[in-house]
């Protein structure tokens, strides 16, 4: 009788560091109950986190907006530049104040007052697999934002964005999910994960984030909007 071992999905390793040690109670529980997780390690600051996991591909740091200072936003900014993920906690604060994102690089984003494990979870895995989950509210609270002050400035793309993408492009403004599109549009997993691969590409960003906060600050969104 042959036996074969099968494969286990990633885990990824997590880095927790909250000042407020109920909120840090609370998600650390959460990651314990979580079978993608893997280690935990409890730090005091985002800096001795970062530190804790640094070069671990599977690892990501979870750090609360509001307690970021200048010195923790320097580190993260460099870590994210070796690969390093980190999930940013926001409350109803940073919603209404979205300029508090600017110089945070980010993997992904949570509203704190609407976490669960089930959220957790799949924002986590989304994280694992190269997405960067944006909640709609804060992409709402971002949308506002661009609306601020002067007028959209408009940049005419050097490529040709299909009209199958543009579909797309709302609807990763208004913080789907690959899986998510996918259902949206009736089409497969691996067809949504390669119209948003074409997107990243013809805008020239990296992820989600910096492709969202493109198409809000060129006044794509409400273009694309009144075409689909």
């Amino acid at each position: 009788m042959a036996w074969y071992e099968v494969d286990r999905e990633p885990r990824v390793n997590v880095a927790l560091a909250l000042r407020n040690e109920l909120q840090q109670y609370g998600v650390e529980r959460m990651l314990q109950s979580l079978s993608i997780v893997g280690d935990i390690r409890v730090e005091h600051t985002p800096e001795s986190a970062v530190k804790a996991v640094i070069g671990d591909d599977y690892a990501i740091v979870v750090v609360a907006l509001r307690e970021i200072d200048e010195s923790a936003a320097a580190c993260l900014d460099a870590a994210a530049g070796r690969g390093m993920k980190t999930l940013l906690l926001v409350d109803e604060a940073d919603l209404s104040e979205p300029r508090r994102l600017a110089g945070i690089r980010s993997g992904g984003f949570v509203v704190i007052n609407e976490l669960s494990a089930s959220k957790l979870d799949d924002t986590l895995r989304r994280m694992r697999d190269g997405e960067v989950p944006i909640p709609s509210r804060l992409v709402k609270s971002l949308l506002e934002l661009a609306h601020e002050g002067a007028e959209p400035v408009r940049t005419r793309l050097e490529v040709r964005i299909t009209p199958r993408e543009r579909e797309v492009i709302l609807l990763l403004v208004d913080g789907l999910s690959n899986k998510q599109i996918a259902r949206r549009l009736g089409i497969s997993g691996h067809g949504a994960k390669r119209l948003v691969a074409n997107i990243l590409a013809k805008l020239d960003c990296s992820n989600r984030t910096l492709a969202v906060a493109r198409v809000l600050r060129e006044g794509l969104y409400e273009e694309y909007l009144q075409q689909v």
